[in-house]
């Protein structure tokens, strides 16, 4: 496999148009992967990153860094004309262990996979509940999706969660902040 190969079984969203503001992990293990769903995503040289440990975990508990990454998220608008954020969560992450204890620890059962994703996905919708009052206060209306990695860097949709249409159907698009969207 080529460094930007992967085979994604992703359910299909539209991919973003313009540029991205990157949220992930500071978890060395995955750099690689991150950068390799960004190229997938088409998103090579079209994105800026922003690194917490913990992702959206270490923004909601940690007010100074929750700071910061809105300070470059303005400044991420500004410059580079960002349209939409990436929050890249992913498993086995020691941020969630140190942060949260035994509720940020996880076995590889299916419990604790169900377990794991909705912890992850809680604090997702946290951070982008909060992006989403910023982006209307600022005036600048951006898309928010999260997502979840494993270690092997496969990769799956936390939020939004794409609708299923039936086969030969398009999906209908629907206005949103003054962009279209799936729905």
């Amino acid at each position: 496999m080529r460094l930007f190969e992967h085979d994604y079984h992703l359910p299909s969203y539209p991919p973003p148009r313009g540029n991205v503001l990157l949220l992930s992990c500071m978890d060395l293990r995955l750099l690689d992967d991150i950068i390799r769903f960004m190229f997938y995503d088409n998103l090579g040289n079209r994105f800026d990153q922003f690194i917490a440990a913990g992702s959206a975990l270490g923004i909601e508990l940690k007010e100074d860094w929750r700071k910061v990454f809105f300070d470059h998220l303005e400044l991420a608008c500004d410059l580079h004309d960002v349209e939409d954020v990436y929050i890249m969560e992913h498993r086995s992450c020691g941020a969630y262990e140190k942060l949260l204890g035994a509720e940020g620890t996880f076995d590889d059962t299916l419990q604790g996979q169900a377990d794991e994703f909705n912890v992850h996905k809680n604090y997702a919708l946290k951070l982008t509940e909060q992006i989403a009052s910023w982006s209307k206060k600022k005036n600048h209306p951006l898309i928010v999706r999260s997502f979840l990695m494993d270690l092997r860097g496969d990769v799956a949709i936390i939020h939004p969660q794409p609708e299923r249409h039936s086969p030969g159907t398009a999906p209908k698009l629907i206005k949103t902040r003054g962009r279209k969207t799936e729905r």
